[in-house]
């Protein structure tokens, strides 16, 4: 019987026995479900914590693109050449052009800042927004000029207004909803004969998107290019373009082809992938996520002390079975496996049953979800996303641990010398 072998069979019979050491079998199953819950509390906030990265990255980079181009200063003129050599560039997808800016929305109560973007009706832009949008309502038919239902008078009645889709946030902040007519000034300035005033011009709000960013949702809506163009007097320029590829995560070194087939960094152009954008933001995450993965696991470090109390008891019960074994020819490897196989059977047990309990809480919490104030969160329920690496991360940290719970066990264990044993027997 080879040494490994026979430490097995003796450290299985010492673990689950069942008569005067039974106390010591009991310390052994709280040691596993102490082991087992602290794997299971581990892997469902890894899953939660995963799941508000996901969440927060698709909502973002719906409201955004993933790599943004844009002049280092001014504006693009001749922009459908170089929209041309961005979607020539291997992975992306779609190119859209954008303008980007600030305008003062005013009601007849009120008034407040918003960004508005001009996007193109079949751009994937426009299809993202889409998806934020009301059953029926297509974006094509909303960026079209429209009359409002309310107007101030008859003649504001009869015309038509440029569209303007605006976020949930602000028609609650403000009462503004759809078929209503709000003013919109430009801080460009225009000379008149009473001196520098700003562009005003009415536009018709068509529809209202939800994108579950209480920030957007406050402070950006969107409009047609052309009328963003005409309003903002821009003329045939753009803010930029907005790039989507095919894989998000390949976005960083696309976005790198992209300002090479530019021309480089002195091309005039400033090419910005969505982790750049919001870098501080998911460094954040990150953190957190590596916070919370350490502190949790001093719950498991916790544990691991009962294994250590159960294999010091287990040896100080078997002092005088160590005595016959090494008199009988075991070696001090042998007799310290057997307590290290002991720590590690009562630890992966732990890990086994924590990484399943986990798996079917994780499942549990993403079927029945878990509502969240929405205004604070930025969502309405706890998102779950199962990530294999976070739970093979996990059970390896778990199972280091025990097993270094093991070795001060074995090393007393096979220090011990059959003469001064068999003496005090």
């Amino acid at each position: 019987m080879s040494d490994l072998r026979f430490s097995k069979m003796v450290a299985l019979r010492y673990l689950w026995s069942r008569r005067s050491e039974a106390f010591i079998s009991i310390i052994s199953i709280i040691s596993v479900v102490g082991v087992a819950l602290g794997v299971m509390v581990l892997t469902m906030v890894m899953a939660v914590m995963t799941g508000f990265q996901h969440e927060l990255r698709e909502k973002i980079l719906g409201a955004n693109s993933h790599i943004v181009v844009r002049p280092v200063g001014g504006r693009v003129g001749d922009w459908r050449t170089f929209k041309g050599t961005i979607a020539a560039v291997p992975g992306v997808n779609s190119v859209s052009a954008y303008t980007y800016n600030q305008a003062l929305l005013r009601t007849e109560s009120s008034a407040t800042g918003v960004l508005i973007r001009g996007i193109e009706p079949d751009s994937a832009a426009a299809e993202q927004l889409q998806s934020y949008l009301g059953a029926g309502q297509q974006v094509a038919d909303l960026l079209k000029p429209q009359a409002p239902m309310a107007a101030a008078d008859s003649e504001v009645e009869a015309a038509e207004l440029p569209p303007l889709i605006i976020g949930h946030e602000l028609t609650k902040s403000f009462g503004i909803y759809p078929g209503s007519a709000i003013s919109l000034l430009s801080p460009t300035v225009s000379s008149s004969p009473f001196g520098l005033v700003p562009r005003f011009r009415r536009f018709a709000v068509t529809a209202t998107y939800r994108s579950g960013l209480i920030e957007y949702e406050s402070g950006l809506a969107y409009t047609d290019i052309q009328s963003a163009q005409r309003f903002f007097q821009l003329g045939e320029s753009i803010s930029g373009f907005e790039v989507r590829v095919g894989q998000i995560e390949d976005a960083p070194k696309i976005a790198r082809s992209i300002l090479d087939a530019l021309g480089g960094a002195g091309s005039g152009f400033f090419v910005q992938d969505w982790t750049e954008t919001n870098k501080p933001l998911w460094d954040a995450i990150a953190l957190e996520k590596r916070v919370y993965f350490i502190v949790l696991l001093l719950i498991i470090v916790m544990a691991s002390f009962s294994i250590i109390t159960t294999l010091v008891m287990i040896v100080l019960e078997k002092r005088g079975d160590i005595a016959v074994l090494r008199t009988l020819g075991a070696t001090s490897g042998s007799i310290s496996n057997i307590f290290r196989i002991q720590g590690a059977v009562i630890g992966g047990l732990g890990v086994v049953l924590g990484l399943i309990f986990g798996f079917v809480g994780s499942i549990a919490l993403k079927k029945y979800g878990f509502p969240l104030n929405e205004k604070v969160f930025q969502m309405s329920e706890l998102p779950v996303e199962i990530d294999p690496v976070n739970f093979f991360l996990v059970g390896l940290s778990a199972f280091v641990i025990c097993f270094l719970a093991t070795l001060y066990p074995a090393r007393r264990a096979s220090a011990l010398h059959p003469t001064d044993l068999l003496r005090h027997e």
